[in-house]
């Protein structure tokens, strides 16, 4: 009788924890939803979806000497001791 019993309760915590992941899921949908798409930011203010944030990519090159990456088209690498 004891091992029923243990079951049963088993089986009502998953129900429930299903309920309660069910109704979690449920409420981000809404909020997403009630947001126009926009991700709420954990630390405030509002966070897109596939937008940067303004900043933009260099393509870097190695200089020939010391090694160190610089951005290409610059005419130094900047690293003291280095020749060019």
């Amino acid at each position: 009788m004891s091992k029923i019993i243990t079951l049963v309760g088993i089986l009502a915590i998953v129900w429930f924890a299903f309920r309660l992941l069910g109704k979690v899921q449920r409420q981000r949908q809404d909020a997403l939803r009630r947001n126009g798409g926009v991700k709420a930011n954990p630390k405030g203010g509002a966070a897109t979806r596939g937008k940067t944030t303004g900043t933009d990519t260099q393509d870097m090159a190695k200089c020939d000497v010391c090694g160190v990456y610089v951005a290409a088209g610059s005419g130094r690498c900047g690293t003291p001791g280095c020749p060019r």
